[in-house]
């Protein structure tokens, strides 16, 4: 059960505050790590073959797992139908070329195609921004209305990002061997979309809080006392959404 946003309390430092209100990750969602760490346990262990059959094991059972403890997820589940694709098909031919090159040459592959279809999403009028952050970040499924103007924007920049991140791995690839790659992806991947991630929240706070004001505004066809919300103190209506927002 989805429990309700609760005010920050007030005896904790503003930093600690601030923090507390930043919407918790579905830990079940970002299991995506599991491949690259057992891949790099078993490239130092047994070398690569080795390494490349078990990245694409767990990467099996992370979205068996994923399917198992979290059916409601869709468009997460979903998109991880396409890495498990990319990473089954990809890890066979490493596996055939004892090449970790080509196994992670995946990575690229799926950046161009996980970014035309973040585009493409946004010319259906689907964007699918709305729906992975509703479902990786359960708290905003209540604040945020999943046809909100802001996915679109966001969907749009984060489609031109993956696109582009595709076209930097594909150098770095061709730059680097399979396991540097492969020790260096995940915090690349992290540090390049470290900025982006601070963008999308504060444009999301931004979103939650006039949100909340809409939703405390009255309806324009009540009158007299039913109008509660807009004839108090202006100071009060923001308070509110402020705890709205958390």
């Amino acid at each position: 059960m989805q429990r309700d946003p609760q005010p920050p309390d007030p005896d904790l430092p503003a930093w600690l505050q601030k923090a507390d209100s930043i919407p918790q990750v579905d830990p079940v969602a970002v299991l995506g790590a599991a491949p690259t760490l057992f891949y790099l346990i078993f490239n130092a262990i047994a070398g690569v073959r080795p390494a490349i059959a078990a990245a694409v094991i767990v990467g099996v059972a992370v979205y068996a797992i994923q399917r198992h403890y979290r059916p409601q997820i869709t468009m997460v589940r979903w998109l991880m139908v396409f890495s498990v694709a990319f990473n089954v098909g990809f890890g066979v031919w490493g596996l055939v070329e004892g090449d970790g090159k080509v196994y992670w040459a995946r990575d690229f592959i799926d950046n161009f195609v996980l970014g035309g279809l973040f585009l493409l999403s946004v010319f259906l009028g689907r964007p699918i921004v709305s729906a992975l952050v509703r479902e990786t970040f359960p708290e905003l499924r209540e604040r945020m209305p999943a046809d909100h103007r802001v996915w679109i924007r966001l969907t749009i920049v984060w489609g031109l990002y993956i696109a582009l991140a595709g076209v930097l791995r594909w150098w770095i690839l061709d730059q680097v061997s399979a396991g540097t790659y492969a020790l260096i992806r995940l915090p690349l991947g992290w540090g390049l979309g470290l900025l982006l991630m601070l963008w999308t929240f504060n444009s999301l706070r931004r979103a939650t809080r006039e949100v909340a004001l809409e939703r405390l505004r009255p309806d324009p066809g009540d009158s007299g006392q039913e109008s509660g919300p807009a004839s108090g103190d202006a100071g009060e209506v923001v308070a509110d959404a402020e705890i709205a927002e958390r």
